[in-house]
Order: C-alpha cells, then sequence, then structure tokens
C-alpha cells in the first residue's frame, strides 16, 4: 500500500494556514446587526433614455483636456448597442427582484430555524426512572437534569451558530447589493456613450465653401 502524499506546500490539505487549524480564532462579527449595510435595490429605468438626448452632464469637477487621442475612423451600430442596452437591464431588474427576496428572508432569520426554541425549563428537577427519550426507553435522570434531550444544548449551539451566521448572510447581501449598483454604473455608461457619439454625429457637418475660389 502507497505511502500518504507529503505536499511542500501545506502539511495538510484538510486546513489552512500551513496545517494550522483555526478553531481558536475568533468570529469577530459573531452576535453583530450589520442589516443597516443592507440597502434596498431597485431598478431606475423601465428603458434606456433614448441616444437622441444629449448626454447628462456628469457634475465632475475636473478641466477639460486639450490632447485628443489620435483615432481611425470607427463606427457604433446603435441597434445592436440598444439590444445590449435592453438584455442587461432585464437581467439587472430579475438580479434585483431575487435580491430583494433574499434580503427579505435573511432579514427574517431566527435562531428557531436552526434549532429547537429556547423552553422554560420546569422549577423542581425529576429523579426517577421515566420516559427518557422519544424512543419510548427510560432513563434514570441525575439530581436537577429537567432536559433528557439535551434541548438546552441544541438550543445554545442553534443560538451560536446564528450569532456567526447572521452577519455573515447580511456581509453577504451587501456584496450582492453593491454589484448591482457597479452594474447599474456601467449600464448608464454604456447609454452615455451612444448619447455622447450620437451627440458628435448630428454635430458633423461638411463646411461651408470658402469665399474665394479654390481654383487658380
Amino acid at each position: 500500500m502507497a505511502g500518504p502524499y507529503t505536499s511542500k506546500y501545506d502539511t495538510s490539505p484538510l486546513t489552512g494556514n500551513n496545517g494550522q487549524s483555526d478553531d481558536n480564532k475568533t468570529d469577530e462579527d459573531s452576535g453583530k446587526d450589520l442589516s443597516h449595510l443592507v440597502p434596498q435595490v431597485s431598478v431606475a429605468w423601465e428603458n434606456p433614455p433614448s441616444f437622441n438626448l444629449p448626454p447628462r452632464d456628469s457634475g465632475g469637477s475636473g478641466g477639460t483636456s486639450k490632447d485628443v487621442a489620435e483615432s481611425g475612423p470607427f463606427l457604433m451600430d446603435g441597434p445592436s448597442v440598444r439590444s445590449a442596452e435592453q438584455s442587461m437591464l432585464g437581467g439587472l431588474r430579475t438580479s434585483s427582484a431575487a435580491y430583494s427576496a433574499l434580503r427579505g428572508k435573511v432579514l427574517a432569520t431566527e435562531y428557531e430555524m436552526f434549532g429547537p426554541k429556547e423552553k422554560a425549563q420546569p422549577a423542581a428537577a425529576m429523579n426517577s426512572t421515566t420516559p427518557g427519550n422519544s424512543s419510548g426507553g427510560t432513563s434514570n435522570m441525575p439530581d436537577g437534569d429537567t432536559d433528557p434531550e439535551g434541548q438546552a444544548q441544541l438550543t445554545e449551539m442553534a443560538q451560536n451558530f446564528y450569532a456567526s451566521m447572521k452577519p455573515a448572510m447580511e456581509k453577504a447581501l451587501w456584496q450582492i447589493a453593491n454589484s448591482l449598483e457597479l452594474s447599474g454604473q456601467f449600464l448608464a455608461m454604456v447609454n452615455r456613450a451612444g448619447q455622447t457619439y450620437a451627440q458628435m454625429d448630428r454635430a458633423c457637418v461638411f463646411p461651408e465653401p470658402p469665399a474665394s475660389s479654390v481654383v487658380r
């Protein structure tokens, strides 16, 4: 039988940090409420603005550059760009709706989803031979044991898991929302580029002929 393969990069493929376990690493976000990071997302456009409209002022504070990059003739296929805009806008609308549905589920998550709900314990402890578990068997509970099926321990595990999982889900939603916002900004840049091209195209006219004859 062949011996185990030893990697020169990682002493153990099952743990990170070169074989060092992260079991003792604490979760800095555990128990935090990060719902304020989770925005509502919606799509503002029903349809992309027309290329015949002048491009909106972006409100930038930079100066106008007099340097013009050299470029050969180029052509923008307006119908193809418009079709791509419509397709991306539809995808963003679908993604926004899915995000909103997921956001509602995450914000409504409680620890009971991961384990049994915490219940009040009886005031007096039982110490007799009684049915001790759901299988119908009997167990002799020690003094003070009022939770023969370990419900309290399961509840505590669920609460601890929830304390770490809830902020992790909220941070994931925050990243998704950022991605959707950046996608919307990209779509707005494509639309502005189309409007800018159309504006330049409308301004391109042949100059008036000179007053004097060009033939000598």
